[in-house]
């Protein structure tokens, strides 16, 4: 547990010193830490659950972090080879500043005072593994890894920020530094905050290349560099992590990782797989499958020394269920309440086995094993125009689409500016900035927020229709969008529990596979065409030639129905409820409950209202109640 938080004076008045005795009781008693070290000097101090903080005259450091570049760290840094993470960290960043937070490969978040010039640093990882937060007030800074830990510091405050949850009902993830709390400021992936008597800076100190200039010419070469990232990637990931684990689908994603650590020799490594029950009455999706089993079976047959368990989540689960066990350990809302359940059950049985590290492939999607939606607008923007026609033709083919769609839908449409996309939308009648298919946030809210407006500035798209270029979307999505999500797996490492670690998220590959040209990823009308060069020497063919995805959590509407009685109670709840009232649609909330699908099949017909909007809308009205709850 690497957990930290602080509070720096920056003006006359001193810490007093009950707060000191608050700020080191809340450290240890987060999770199963014992004791908080605390660091001061006369404007700071700074608490940490583990030992891995400094002090010397005038200076303050703390940080949580696995650094997967060490070697080089300390050779740049003038570190030791013996030294930790995280004094690499703090002499890299001393000897050269921003510059050498960039050099820094893996995940961490760390703070640094210095007395002499009255500055805090705040700094995090580029994809924002570990979570950071502040609060600045009255001369104050207040910060912390976890959110529990900041809300239970003196001075600073519990008030919700609606603007926030309103976007967060509509599903709009594009904020940055802006948390659900007033006051309380996230530190954002590839992003550090200083913070001084005259004000607050933030900056990215790295960014991605979206233009990059491809660095091979033969189809192999690129094959050949991403098995040499992807090998890297993986070994790094297993980095002092004894008897890993890995959260195993079917698909190319996790089973990848599965027997690239099983040909690293690695002697304990064991795969579980969420199964759909087998009384699940309804069929796949088109373009999805529901058996998981025969995939991880056909990998596990390859891969002897590969141990799998087989779980099937049912019902609903405690973080579902029980939202006073669940806001205290994670106080923010999450998204995918019914994934959660699922990942919940399977999690649990992880843990119960002793694992304190999983691998998973949530990246896999944006990086090796990335569609290719983007090859008809980048061929017609090149001006091949033969290439061009030939690709449409095998995509009609493949889809079963005309080719006028086809190149409308796919070469055009994404180098429309977003201004023209929104005009030719309303003159085929489709609602502009319509939320209502998939959320429960109420219309007027729309408008008395202005949310529109935001919406646009943002480029947030209600219908996702996709625009830009490959490297630019795929980019976004790996390091600035859904800073939420980031923060929950951020503060879950700091608790104590499961460590989630993800090869796809390696700088190193993701910067690699944005270079990789849009012609690779599909070709010959077959998708994800690149991922099935890069792992055909790894994986089968079951995994290889399946054309369709697993859906996760298929039993939603079960964990749903077991849920029915709690929110029924809550809808009541709600209606006491100001903030809820005025956010959420409550009366269609009712007709929704009213109107309750008589089975799975009726309600798959209807998932977008239930799945999304009604379970998301009980879910944010439990965290707003347990905060109004918490403040009285």
């Amino acid at each position: 547990m690497t957990a930290f938080a602080g509070i720096v004076a920056l003006g006359e008045a001193p810490i007093p010193s009950r707060w000191v005795e608050t700020i080191q009781t809340v450290v240890a008693g987060l999770a199963s830490a014992r004791h908080a070290h605390i660091r001061k000097t006369s404007r700071a101090v700074f608490a940490h659950a583990s030992q891995p903080s400094f002090s010397r005259e005038g200076t303050l450091f703390a940080a949580t972090i696995r650094l997967d570049n060490h070697t080089e760290i300390a050779a740049v840094g003038g570190a030791s080879e013996n030294a930790g993470d995280a004094e690499c960290i703090r002499r890299i960043f001393e000897r050269y500043g921003d510059t050498g937070i960039a050099k820094l490969l893996g995940a961490f978040a760390f703070a640094h005072w210095e007395e002499g010039a009255a500055t805090l640093t705040l700094a995090r990882d580029c994809i924002g593994e570990r979570a950071l937060f502040y609060h600045a007030s009255d001369g104050f800074v207040f910060f912390a890894t976890d959110l529990a830990v900041l809300l239970a510091l003196p001075n600073v405050p519990r008030l919700l920020d609606e603007r926030m949850l309103a976007n967060f009902l509509a599903l709009n993830h594009r904020e940055r530094e802006t948390t659900f709390y007033r006051g309380i400021v996230r530190v954002p992936s590839r992003t550090v905050v200083r913070i001084t008597p005259g004000g607050t800076e933030q900056r990215h100190y790295w960014s991605p290349d979206v233009n990059p200039v491809p660095p091979f010419v033969r189809d192999e070469d690129y094959v050949s560099r991403a098995r040499e990232l992807f090998d890297q990637a993986v070994a790094r990931s297993l980095r002092a992590a004894a008897s890993p684990a890995i959260f195993l689908s079917g698909g190319f994603d996790s089973s990848a990782i599965a027997a690239t650590a099983a040909r690293l020799g690695v002697a304990e490594i064991t795969g579980y797989t969420g199964l759909a029950p087998d009384d699940l009455d309804r069929p796949a999706r088109p373009g999805w499958h529901l058996d998981e089993r025969s995939k991880v079976e056909a990998l596990a047959r390859l891969y002897p020394s590969m141990r799998i368990v087989f779980v099937t989540p049912r019902g609903a689960h405690l973080r579902q269920s029980d939202s006073a066990r669940f806001f205290p350990i994670r106080p923010i809302p999450q998204r995918g309440v019914a994934n959660l359940g699922w990942f919940a059950q399977i999690e649990d049985v992880v843990a119960g086995n002793g694992h304190s590290v999983v691998l998973q492939g949530g990246l896999g999607n944006l990086t090796i094993s990335w569609d290719g939606r983007f090859l008809l607008s980048h061929l017609l923007h090149q001006g091949s125009l033969f290439r061009l026609i030939t690709a449409v033709r095998e995509i009609a083919q493949t889809t079963h689409q005309s080719p006028l769609r086809v190149i409308a839908r796919e070469a055009v449409r994404p180098l429309l500016p977003q201004a023209l996309q929104r005009f030719l939308s309303r003159l085929r009648g489709f609602p502009l900035d319509d939320v209502s298919a998939f959320s429960l946030l109420r219309r007027e809210i729309v408008d008395e927020l202005d949310l529109r407006r935001q919406w646009h500035e943002q480029g947030f798209d209600p219908a996702y229709r996709i625009r830009g270029t490959s490297a630019q979307l795929r980019a976004h999505q790996i390091f600035d969008q859904l800073q939420l999500s980031r923060d929950v797996g951020g503060m879950d490492v700091d608790r104590g529990g499961i460590e989630r670690r993800d090869p796809y998220s390696d700088r190193e590959l993701i910067e690699f596979c944005l270079s990789v040209p849009e012609t690779l990823f599909q070709r010959d009308g077959i998708k994800r065409w690149f991922a099935r060069q890069v792992f055909a020497d790894r994986l089968p063919p079951e995994i290889l030639n399946e054309n369709r995805r697993g859906e996760q959590a298929p039993n939603w509407f079960e964990s749903l129905s077991a849920r029915k009685p709690i929110i029924v109670e809550e809808l009541e709840r709600l209606q006491s409820s100001r903030l809820a009232s005025r956010l959420i649609d409550l009366p269609r909330l009712k007709h929704l409950i009213d109107e309750w699908p008589k089975d799975v099949r009726e309600a798959e017909s209807r998932a977008r209202e239930y799945r999304l909007g009604l379970d998301r809308a009980i879910h944010v009205g439990q965290f707003i109640r347990w905060v109004e709850g918490g403040n009285a």
